[in-house]
């Protein structure tokens, strides 16, 4: 089932566990980047090199038991493994290295301490509905599948305890004979050196070697198969997205960029291809001003509904402004204050006081004017979720917040992004045209929209704003993509402070690119770009919720409830962003 078939609530459900995925693995790891999306555990944004086949799941399919036991076990492996360890004992790419993988797993999930009963549960309920799934898919049906199901049984029970299940028994029976006289020597040297993750890499790497000759031996495998191909051939058993010729730990891959040079990161060439994002083609992208989408009878119309749209708020623009002024400026020094009470004396008035002596006045003060340098960028989710009634409140909020900076000389730019078709449009028929190559990046027509940029005053882009109240164009988003152009109009400005709030009801979603590439693609490099931009503090980034939680791709994000009518409280959304 893809995203684009769930429900709402199924949605809102697996966003809800893969949250409280993310509180227990950074509870348990200590990892406070660490969290759990789309079948992958990432540190920091990046995808973490794990391969171990019971630990593949699908939030929206599995239960809830089996899903905290899966976070529990990857939180175990990241509290008690050393990855840059792990990489340097490692054997070469192959069914070698799959196998140590899934031992060192199976170290640190032995590792839960006895009191935890709840996380142990967890564990074997996990690994329970693993081996009933794997069964389901006909796993004894690949010799290369039995073989590394038996040795995930045989590790298991050594370090942890035997699982009671009739089916698996009889299925791995006959292999666990055959391999007893193999790597039974091995097994029996793992639980006494479990608790030393170099001792226990001795016995991992015998018993991993010696089933990599075992299979070169009896020609049934190529050893020097990488993990993309080890998942075609036995993707049953695989996690989907693993492969095992990328043995980096987070540090060393593409997306983890972000740990060390923050102005390379900053660098939209660089954010372009964080975490090995790729596009397949730009050759039907565009950036259309709004004013191009429709007719000029078509917007005329749609700006007298937004007029009186936004006469309907509660809200008044000349007061919006006063309130936003101190937020978005700066006090500059702008000539004195005469006759006050303290200050640097004015020797001008000093014949007042002999004079007078009661006469106090005598002194100046620098007096401070609220300037602003400031220019805000709103980046509107033009997607077809958009479509239901918010995208005309988003609108109206959008438009009043635009006529309040301009009263307080702040200037501001309204952004958009969707795709130009659905489903791929003409990218989507070119890649079938070069035969369909695997991984192909991102296949749409990026479409970003201008509706009033930071130059143009809004009495003269109003036109271009009521299009926001026309849904023709919202179609599908890439918002990596889209936060990356938006980031690189501000930096192109030249005032001293720059905001880019982004507006969303949920993550990135292509149909198109989502059936092509791996899980999480889309995403990935939105965490990423997202991640560059806040730690680069070049533009200040938030961005805003539509009855929707975006904290785990912003940083800096709140939720708003956009039913009923926009009061003054509603446009205090800036200050809970940047105050």
């Amino acid at each position: 089932m893809t995203d684009t078939e769930l429900t709402a609530s199924q949605l809102a459900r697996i966003r809800q566990l893969e949250r409280h995925g993310a509180a227990s693995l950074r509870a348990l790891s200590g990892e406070t980047e660490a969290e759990y999306r789309a079948a992958r555990l990432r540190v920091d944004g990046v995808p973490a090199p794990f391969a171990a086949p019971h630990l593949s799941v699908d939030f929206s399919k599995a239960s809830l038991q089996r899903s905290r036991g899966v976070v529990d076990s990857l939180g175990l492996r990241l509290r008690y493994s050393d990855a840059a360890l792990h990489k340097e004992l490692s054997p070469k790419p192959g069914f070698a290295r799959l196998i140590f993988d899934v031992l060192e797993q199976l170290r640190c999930e032995a590792k839960a301490a006895p009191h935890f009963q709840g996380l142990r549960g967890n564990l074997d309920c996990a690994f329970l509905e693993w081996c009933e799934e794997a069964h389901g898919k006909g796993i004894g049906e690949s010799d290369l599948g039995i073989l590394l199901y038996t040795v995930i049984h045989m590790s298991r029970a050594r370090l942890i305890g035997t699982i009671e299940d009739e089916t698996a028994e009889a299925l791995i029976e006959a292999t666990r004979a055959n391999l007893g006289r193999i790597i039974g020597q091995y097994l029996y040297q793992i639980p006494k050196v479990r608790e030393d993750q170099r001792r226990f890499a001795e016995p991992a790497f015998g018993i991993a070697m010696a089933l990599e000759e075992m299979i070169a031996d009896t020609g049934d495998g190529d050893t020097e198969a990488d993990g993309k191909v080890l998942a075609q051939r036995h993707g049953l058993v695989l996690p989907p997205d693993w492969q095992d010729d990328s043995n980096e730990t987070p540090s060393d891959s593409v997306g983890a960029g972000i740990n060390a040079d923050v102005d390379a990161d900053t660098d939209p060439d660089n954010m372009a291809v964080a975490g090995g994002y790729h596009v397949f083609t730009t050759e039907f992208d565009t950036q259309i001003s709004a004013n191009e989408l429709y007719w000029p009878a078509k917007r005329a119309q749609r700006r007298l509904e937004l007029n009186q749209l936004v006469l309907a708020q509660a809200i008044s623009a000349p007061r919006l402004a006063r309130e936003l002024l101190p937020l978005f400026a700066t006090p500059t020094e702008d000539g004195l204050l005469f006759g006050q009470d303290e200050g640097m004396i004015d020797a001008r008035r000093l014949t007042q006081l002999i004079s007078n002596p009661s006469y106090q006045q005598i002194f100046t003060q620098t007096r401070h004017q609220l300037q602003s340098d400031t220019v805000v960028s709103f980046l509107i989710d033009n997607s077809g979720s958009m479509k239901r009634q918010r995208y005309a409140t988003v609108a109206v909020l959008v438009d009043t917040f635009c006529r309040a900076f301009e009263l307080a000389g702040i200037r501001s730019e309204v952004l958009g992004f969707t795709t130009g078709d659905w489903n791929g449009g003409r990218a989507m028929k070119e890649w079938r045209k070069q035969g369909m190559p695997e991984n192909p990046g991102r296949l749409t027509e990026a479409q970003h929209v201008v509706y009033k940029n930071a130059d143009t005053s809004w009495r003269r882009a109003r036109m271009g704003m009521a299009c926001l109240l026309e849904t023709h164009h919202f179609r599908e988003g890439v918002d990596g993509e889209a936060l990356i152009w938006a980031y690189q109009r501000l930096l192109a400005r030249d005032e001293s402070r720059r905001y880019l709030v982004v507006i969303s009801d949920g993550a990135p979603m292509d149909a198109a690119t989502h059936n092509a590439n791996p899980d999480g693609f889309l995403w990935d490099h939105l965490a990423s770009v997202a991640r560059s931009i806040d730690k680069g503090m070049m533009v200040r980034l938030g961005a805003i919720g539509i009855d929707l939680d975006l904290s785990d791709t912003y940083r800096n994000s709140v939720s708003l409830d956009l039913t009923g009518t926009l009061g003054q409280e509603s446009y205090r959304v800036l200050h809970e962003l940047f105050a």
